[in-house]
Parts: C-alpha cells; sequence; structure tokens
C-alpha cells in the first residue's frame, strides 16, 4: 500500500496527536508526513480538539501528488518529504506518528536536531531504540498503543 493511500483513522494516534499539542502549548510544530491530511482533516481540528492558529504549523508531505488547496491553509508551510529541501529552523514540537519506517529512519537524525520534544509511535521498535537510546523520553499509553515523548536539544529552549 502506497503512503498516501494510508489514512489515519485510528482513534487513538489522532487523540494523542491532538493531546500532546494541548498539553505542551508549542508555538511551532513540524509535523511529518502531515497527520492531519492523512486523518481527511479540512481544518485545524478533530475529535473537539483544535490546534489554534497562532501555532505555527509546518508539514513533510510524503504524497504531495495528492494534494487539495485546503492544506496550504491549514498548514503554514508545507515541505516535499521525498526531497533534500527541508526546514533549517527549529521547532517546539515534531510529530513523527504512522510513518513507515523505510521513510522515517533516514529523517530521524535531521528530526532530532530541530525539534526541542518529538513524538513517535513506540510500536515502531527502530524508531524507539534510536530515541530511547539517545535521550530522555516519556512514555505515554492510551488504551493498547504506546507512544513516545522525546526530549532532544535540537528546539533550543525546550
Amino acid at each position: 500500500m502506497e503512503f498516501y493511500q494510508q489514512v489515519i483513522t485510528d482513534e487513538d494516534d489522532i487523540y494523542i496527536y491532538f493531546e500532546v499539542i494541548r498539553a505542551l502549548r508549542p508555538a511551532s510544530i513540524l509535523d511529518f508526513g502531515m497527520t492531519l491530511k492523512r486523518m481527511g482533516s479540512i481544518s485545524r481540528q478533530a475529535m473537539h480538539c483544535e490546534i489554534p492558529r497562532d501555532t505555527r504549523l509546518d508539514g513533510i508531505d510524503f504524497c504531495a501528488g495528492v494534494n487539495l488547496p485546503i492544506y496550504e491553509q491549514i498548514y503554514d508551510r508545507i515541505y516535499e518529504g521525498h526531497g533534500q529541501q527541508l526546514p533549517e529552523r527549529t521547532y517546539d514540537l515534531a510529530i513523527y506518528l504512522c510513518i513507515p519506517e523505510t521513510l522515517g529512519l533516514r529523517r530521524l537524525e535531521y528530526v532530532s536536531r530541530h525539534a526541542g520534544r518529538i513524538l513517535f509511535d513506540a510500536k515502531t521498535a527502530s524508531f524507539t531504540d534510536y530515541f530511547v537510546n539517545r535521550y530522555p523520553c516519556q512514555s505515554l499509553q492510551v488504551g493498547e498503543r504506546l507512544y513516545g515523548l522525546a526530549v532532544t536539544d535540537g528546539g533550543k529552549g525546550v
């Protein structure tokens, strides 16, 4: 199955996405894989949760060929995930959910240098091993699902 066909419908994934943003209140977010796009969301909200408009929300799009103009309104900036041109700025939070290992492994070092905190899916062993062996991590559980929140020095000031 192609990455763009992997729609996010798991309520635990959607809940943790918004709950971590609500709890941390980051000023800037880097969303790997454009989670809101893969949820089918047409705004910055779902499940009675919302990302404030004054929060900078940039997306890394791994399926740039599938695009709707609404995502240019939801995201402040969209970067093509397969290209080499990724943002050099730092973010308070990076979201690394539902990313296939084949896409995600080569971006782990980049995201660690550019985000102060990283929310990741703990069911992907290689992601968990990478973050747990390098950074302080907090385990987060929603139902039966495990997630991790890594604290890096990439955000410079978190």
